[in-house]
């Protein structure tokens, strides 16, 4: 089941480049290609049945930007998480995450420009951590989806991180509120998309 879907998903992401709608030729502008993102997350260690609420934001640069739908970009996730104690594990403990990726966007906040309205992201990265003052680090991948939602607009971001020292695996789920005030402009041009669509070359 994983390998058809990881199959599909990059079939997708690379099929995006030809229906994007190309953007003209811009000077590099970290402000217009700067994306960020903040919430809540929920994550689980793999050796522990018990779980850690936190909050993390994720700030992202685009590399790649000459499409309003299809972009690479260098992608952090700072998150901070609390571990309170239960009947299985009585130790209250604070846990920190620095992950950094570089990420394929597609669709929904590809760009400060996008049009569609879903979205889909993956990307490999290197993942630093400190957990109960312990620091560990590792290979780490990230996917998800970003939607509009009550005229807002989210991102759903998984994170898996294999952590060297310990053997362990960290898991993060978290629905982040995406924030920018280009977003305002972008809720126009979803609106007229369906309109201009044919007349974009």
């Amino acid at each position: 089941m994983f390998p058809r879907l990881f199959i599909l998903v990059f079939t997708v992401l690379f099929a995006f480049p030809t229906l994007a709608q190309q953007q003209p030729p811009k000077k590099f502008n970290i402000k217009q290609r700067f994306i960020s993102s903040a919430g809540l997350t929920y994550s689980m260690l793999n050796n522990s049945s018990e779980v850690l609420y936190g909050v993390n934001a994720t700030p992202s640069l685009n590399l790649l930007n000459s499409f309003s739908d299809f972009s690479i970009s260098l992608a952090a996730n700072a998150g901070a998480a609390y571990h309170p104690s239960s009947k299985d594990d009585s130790v209250n403990y604070f846990s920190y995450s620095f992950p950094a990726f570089i990420q394929v966007n597609a669709g929904h906040l590809a760009s400060q420009d996008f049009y569609a309205a879903l979205g889909i992201f993956v990307g490999a990265g290197y993942n630093l951590s400190v957990i109960n003052k312990t620091s560990d680090n590792g290979f780490s991948w990230t996917a998800g989806f970003r939607f509009w939602f009550l005229k807002q607009s989210f991102t759903l971001r998984y994170i898996q991180s294999h952590l060297n020292d310990s053997e362990n695996l960290l898991h993060e789920l978290s629905l982040q509120l995406n924030v920018g005030a280009y977003l305002r402009k972008v809720k126009d041009n979803n609106k007229l998309s369906k309109f201009v669509s044919p007349f974009r070359k």
